[in-house]
């Protein structure tokens, strides 16, 4: 087992800016560092954009041991990532975990194995994404895992202190060494999302799909020259 304690979490004021920008605005620009909901799925509907440094942790199918230590470690802000390799059938998640993580002050969970007590969970409003609900729940065996350590969700890396900006869309992974780089990058697609919706209400839907024309126009010509 690899456990380490601290980790290194980017500036507050960045994480703010960074929770008021959509992962879907980001989805105009970027190929990679997005987790859709195909696999990963928010536990009930998700209202308002949230962003927290991660907290993350490593563990086998069967043993939740490393998720309460990891907890241990959880500040106020903070999302906790635990990376199961989309275990379908162990819940390492549940009422209790999450109140724990509630008066740890964490923000959201973000789970590619199972998650149970469902109800509660939703009760207590906390956010999670998981890969998959059961009954059957991990054990205490203190098999295996690593806690602060890179982890992999639904083929996207996330080290310790990358933040996590979620919505009901799916989930944006900002490196925190490039944080300054996807702040700049969302709040250009954040403008141009707006430029788009101002046309649209002027122009009408007629003349506002009339600006895609002259690129259907270079497609019939390079099809007629081919």
């Amino acid at each position: 087992m690899k456990i380490i304690s601290e980790i290194q979490r980017p500036d507050p004021q960045v994480i703010k800016e960074l929770e008021a920008i959509s992962p879907s605005d980001y989805g105009h620009s970027l190929n990679f560092q997005l987790i859709s909901t195909r696999k990963i799925k928010p536990l009930f509907p998700i209202d308002n954009t949230f962003a927290g440094p991660a907290v993350t942790v490593r563990i086998p199918p069967n043993d939740g041991l490393l998720v309460n230590k990891a907890l241990d470690f959880v500040k106020p802000g903070d999302v906790v990532v635990i990376d199961m390799n989309e275990e379908e059938r162990f819940a390492c998640w549940g009422e209790i975990t999450t109140k724990l993580a509630l008066e740890k002050g964490a923000i959201a969970c973000i789970i590619n194995g199972p998650v149970t007590d469902t109800r509660m969970i939703i009760d207590l409003q906390f956010k999670v994404f998981s890969y998959a609900v059961s009954p059957l729940t991990t054990k205490v065996y203190s098999l295996d895992g690593d806690v602060n350590v890179p982890v992999s969700i639904s083929g996207c890396v996330i080290n310790p202190g990358d933040i996590i900006v979620g919505s009901n869309d799916g989930l944006l992974v900002v490196p925190k060494e490039d944080a300054l780089t996807y702040l700049e990058i969302g709040k250009k697609e954040q403008e141009a999302d707006e430029k788009r919706r101002q046309d649209l209400e002027q122009l009408g839907a007629e003349n506002y799909l009339r600006r895609f024309d002259p690129i259907w126009d270079q497609l019939v010509e390079k099809s007629k020259n081919d």
